[in-house]
């Protein structure tokens, strides 16, 4: 089996432009959660959102410039060619937005078939909810490890800010509805014991994986490698985990299986902490059961809001620097830890410690989960 590295990466966010500005970002404690006009002028109980500044006539083409400018970032530091690469992404649900007055709805394939046009074979569209962008690469990372590809970009993008969505997840009761005497940017609290729900972001995320081989004969540099990837479905509820957080467990052991690892080869937990009441205690149980408290544990959803179908990349993003620095950026609004989320929580400022894996995990509606092994590029 072939060795899979990272050889690029793209992103883009409520936090920032590139993988840097968003990095530098979360090591700040800062968050990119604002009140949103357009969402209190549509009458939504939930203003905040982690929108992306964009040009105002393109603002109708969110679901596609966004993927665009990861991948572009991505291909430029790989030194990679589209043709010559295959193409795992998720363009996440159908995009449906006001644009100067008007309505926009565009379908998520649609906007995938415009994307993938110029990449090589397989393109290959995902769409398994939360867990799409981490699915993306955990497909990509398959494909190269089995030698039937050398390169493959991987991602996800999600352009669903917009009270079309806002409404709809505030009626599954997922969504932090505003209060007055709070801070937009303190909405999401992943983890704590106030928290009650997420807030819904923009972005996209792209990785280029490759051969070990092939990046060796490329002469281009790693910047981490994957080595484990998993799955699992709940089969439980649409619109919950079981309580137990049992599916996601099985998601988690799942994945060391297919690294070889034990559970204390791992160093950082990056969770899926989406701050609902449900979901960060069901993921808290898992990961109990699998690490006990002795894997640190942190999210990153409390400052760049919850980007769907993108988080998983974005997350593998951050998980392969936080491999290739050692620092572990804090949860933000994490201030008073619900006490039955029995973990190691990282809250307040970053904290330093010798990384070599970071497991990141993602879990989608619909009981879909997917998880990842990344690990720091071989000094």
């Amino acid at each position: 089996m072939q060795r899979v590295v990272v050889t690029g990466v793209g992103a883009v966010c409520a936090l920032g432009s590139s993988p840097d500005t968003i990095w530098k970002g979360l090591l700040e404690n800062r968050s990119g959660i604002r009140r949103l006009l357009e969402l209190a002028r549509a009458g939504a109980r939930s203003t905040a959102g982690g929108a992306i500044e964009s040009d105002p006539a393109h603002e109708g083409d969110l679901d596609r410039s966004l993927p665009e400018r990861a991948i572009a970032q991505a291909l430029a530091q790989s030194e990679a060619t589209r043709g010559a690469a295959g193409l795992c992404w998720s363009t996440g649900l159908d995009t449906l937005r006001l644009s100067h007055g008007a309505t926009i709805h565009r379908s998520s394939g649609e906007a995938f078939q415009q994307l993938a046009q110029h990449f090589g074979r397989p393109r290959r569209m995902i769409a398994v909810a939360c867990a799409s962008g981490t699915q993306a690469i955990g497909e990509a990372y398959r494909e190269i490890r089995s030698g039937r590809l050398d390169v493959c970009v991987a991602g996800g993008s999600s352009a669903m800010l917009s009270a079309c969505y806002t409404v709809g997840f505030d009626a599954l009761g997922a969504i932090a509805v505003d209060r007055p005497d709070e801070d937009p940017a303190d909405a999401c609290k992943p983890f704590d014991r106030a928290r009650r729900g997420f807030v819904l972001g923009d972005g996209a995320a792209a990785l280029v994986l490759e051969s070990a081989t092939s990046a060796q004969v490329r002469g281009a540099r790693s910047l981490g490698e994957i080595v484990g990837f998993g799955t699992s479905q709940d089969a439980f509820d649409l619109n919950r985990p079981p309580d137990d957080g049992c599916g996601a467990e099985l998601c988690i052991r799942r994945t060391l299986a297919d690294a070889a690892l034990d559970a204390a080869e791992i160093d950082v937990v990056n969770a899926h902490g989406t701050a609902t009441a449900i979901g960060d205690l069901a993921e808290a149980r898992a990961l109990a059961r699998v690490f006990g408290r002795r894997a640190p544990v942190h999210s990153v959803k409390g400052a760049l809001g919850h980007t769907m179908s993108a988080a998983g990349a974005i997350e593998a993003m951050v998980a392969l620097q936080v491999c290739s620095t050692g620092y572990v950026p804090p949860t933000r609004n994490l201030v008073s830890p619900d006490p039955r989320c029995e973990l190691d929580l990282i809250q307040q400022s970053p904290r330093s410690l010798d990384v070599r894996r970071v497991l990141s995990t993602s879990f989608g509606m619909g009981g879909q989960n997917a998880a990842l092994i990344l690990e720091r590029p071989t000094r």
